[in-house]
């Protein structure tokens, strides 16, 4: 589900010794280029791509396996996990895995010493009060994620489970719609 250029497809032919493997894109480009890749490597009798969304394609069979890598930034925001949710509810046979089965979001406070300067220099410009301009950049990044790696030094406390989820076989559709957690 997502298989995008088909790499995981293809190991799970290859390496997985799946007899039968539906690679599901719905990204006409990238549906193109997985089957391009499958025949390049000689997997096209295996590899089958099923091009449209997940949620409205149709499968010859129920499926042993379903592989998605589906996360998104900070797990869930922008994920394709109800669209994997959904491709298991309609193919996954009843003794069937999903890989990945589990996922943790960690929460931690850090030290964010670069946007506090950042944030402070718009304080005074040459003895002008730009102190909205601080309020909006700030309120303008909490709206979205913003990844980076952090060095250890700047965690200000021991990293907590936030949010966990043991088997994806059995999450309901439509349970990380929201998500709280209290730390």
């Amino acid at each position: 589900v997502g298989a995008g250029s088909g790499v995981l497809s293809l190991l799970a032919a290859r390496l997985g010794g799946a007899a039968r493997v539906y690679a599901v894109e719905a990204a006409p480009g990238m549906a193109s280029l997985a089957r391009r890749l499958a025949a390049a490597n000689g997997l096209d009798g295996v590899v089958h791509v099923v091009e449209g969304r997940a949620e409205e394609v149709e499968l010859p069979e129920q499926v042993d396996v379903i592989i998605s890598e589906w996360m998104g930034f900070y797990l869930l925001h922008e994920s394709m996990l109800e669209a994997v949710l959904a491709a298991r509810s309609r193919w996954l046979k009843p003794s069937g895995i999903m890989l990945p089965s589990s996922a943790r979001i960690w929460a931690v406070i850090v030290e964010a010493e670069g946007l506090r300067m950042e944030l402070e220099s718009y304080q005074c410009l040459h003895g002008l009060d730009l102190s909205a301009v601080a309020e909006a950049e700030l309120a303008r990044r909490c709206r979205k994620p913003d990844v980076e790696l952090l060095e250890s030094q700047r965690l200000l406390a021991q990293p907590l489970v936030a949010w966990e989820c043991n088997d994806f076989c059995n999450l309901r559709c439509g349970a990380t719609a929201e998500v709280t957690a209290e730390l």
